[in-house]
């Protein structure tokens, strides 16, 4: 009975390590995608002189400061999504929260907060609101 027990135990166990490992293996491969792609994006916005990006200290810091300035941007993002659905579930009788307007003034929204609340506070990103908008 106790080995029983002990076998169903260690089974679960790997299982749980099996799924995690592919779980973290699998965020690590779209971190760096995602690196990959912002910094080619921010090549193509220097190419084009769309942006200015002028902090440069050690690489620790460099992925502190451009990080935060990205996750921030995904808050703002996330939580505007969220808030605009609940307004929604609230209001499905109303005329701005279907269809194509909904998702204009969701857009709006998250690009105004996004510009007013994190962009202006990154004093060494430059890039101007309009390329922002067709970022975003």
């Amino acid at each position: 009975m106790v080995m029983n027990y002990l076998k169903h135990k260690f089974y679960n166990l790997l299982t749980t390590i099996i799924v995690l490992f592919i779980f973290v293996l699998s965020g690590a491969i779209f971190l760096t995608f995602l690196g990959f792609g912002l910094y080619g994006l921010s090549r193509i916005l220097i190419y084009f002189r769309l942006g200015d990006f002028t902090y440069n200290r050690s690489m620790y810091d460099n992925l502190l400061y451009y990080g935060s300035y990205i996750i921030f941007g995904y808050f703002i993002v996330f939580a505007v999504e969220n808030l605009m659905d609940y307004f929604r579930k609230m209001l499905p009788e109303n005329a701005y929260f279907r269809g194509a307007t909904f998702h204009l003034i969701s857009y709006m929204v998250a690009t105004t907060l996004f510009y007013f609340i994190i962009h202006l506070n990154y004093v060494y990103i430059n890039i101007d609101f309009w390329v922002i908008m067709v970022i975003i």
